[in-house]
């Protein structure tokens, strides 16, 4: 009798150990099947934003490069002390053009943006039939374009993926004494060339109000100071890959946006020097 109910028992358990396998197998099964699914699913988000975020770099770089242009004719044709910039009001009008037709949703999304916008688009446009527009009326619009162009490519970036959002630099420093650094830096969309170079060094620099583009003049890279008795200083260059050689950085490094991919250097040497 005994037998027979020990028996019942290891039967009764067998059963209840086969169920509950049976169920275990079929819930780990369906939690597979659902992890699957979902991993799918967030490849193809992640695929789409990567997608979208190399389309929005390729038209912040397009859009930089232009604006980078002028901001280097601006500043050579301030150095002859010109009176008349009325020769650069066509081509701020094409700038702000093409900023609209690449991120009109951005612009008209944001009430502040669409104001800074339709303000400089407002204002440039009364300069088309002066013959002269001076410097102190240009200056600003030039200035401001850029502060726009920052703001409306970080707020797209943003949209686009967050807080995450970074973009990849390469920074030299070459301190004219045979010590070359090189730094791979993520940095956040539309920093400046001054950002980059406080992220990886100790710098000591002054700021000009009056001096545009660009207000920051660095005097020292990691304790390596510019001398005025030897003429030695620190110059900025930047790759241009199209003419394959490092090009004089033509503004302040406050006034230079960073470009995803972009190189740029800090090099140590008399003025002057090539």
């Amino acid at each position: 009798m005994v037998e027979k109910r020990t028996l019942s028992l290891i039967i009764l358990a067998t059963l209840v150990w086969a169920f509950t396998a049976s169920g275990l197998a079929a819930y780990y099964y369906l939690e597979m099947v659902r992890f699957q699914k979902e991993s799918r699913e967030k490849e193809e988000q992640l695929l789409k934003i990567t997608e979208e975020y190399k389309e929005a770099l390729r038209k912040q770089d397009l859009l930089l490069r232009d604006y980078n242009t002028l901001l280097g004719e601006y500043y050579d044709y301030s150095m002859f002390m010109e009176e008349n910039y009325s020769i650069f009001v066509e081509k701020y009008i094409r700038l702000l053009s093409n900023l609209s037709n690449n991120y009109t949703t951005i612009i008209y999304g944001s009430q502040k943006l669409k104001e800074s916008y339709e303000s400089l688009t407002s204002t440039v446009q009364g300069f088309k039939d002066k013959e002269t527009v001076t410097k102190e009326e240009f200056e600003p619009l030039l200035m401001e374009f850029g502060e726009l162009l920052r703001s409306v490519m970080a707020k797209n970036l943003e949209n686009l993926i967050g807080e995450n959002a970074m973009i990849k630099v390469k920074l030299c420093i070459d301190y004219g004494n045979g010590t070359v650094t090189w730094y791979n830096v993520s940095v956040i969309p539309g920093a400046s060339l001054f950002d980059l170079t406080c992220q990886v060094a100790q710098v000591e620099y002054d700021y000009y109000l009056a001096m545009a583009p660009g207000h920051v003049l660095i005097k020292a890279i990691n304790g390596v100071s510019s001398s005025l008795s030897e003429w030695k200083f620190w110059f900025w260059y930047y790759w241009e890959e199209n003419a394959n050689q490092w090009v004089l950085g033509q503004i302040g490094c406050d006034a230079w946006t960073l470009r995803d991919n972009g190189t740029y250097k800090w090099a140590y040497k008399v003025w002057g020097d090539p």
